[in-house]
């Protein structure tokens, strides 16, 4: 479905998401914009992976705690 996916991208955003854990709601949203840099300079991701990529990452801002780790999984697979 998704084209070529960077692993370097997929292991920072464990990173992120594992320490977002411990975070404030806002320190977790500011780590997710390096994610959103990332992806934005990266030449390996197709116009449209980009596209459902940051659709993701806004499904995963916009969710309660609770449910970060349903829209993380989704978000993990298409990185």
């Amino acid at each position: 479905m998704f084209g070529k996916r960077d692993k370097k991208v997929a292991e920072k955003f464990d990173e992120i998401f594992q320490q977002g854990m411990n975070q404030t709601e806002s320190e977790f949203l500011d780590s997710l914009n390096i994610i959103v840099r990332m992806v934005e300079v990266n030449d390996i991701y197709s116009t449209n992976s980009k596209l459902k990529i940051y659709e993701r990452l806004t499904q995963l801002a916009n969710c309660s705690p609770s449910d970060r780790h349903k829209y993380a999984k989704k978000l993990r697979r298409i990185l």
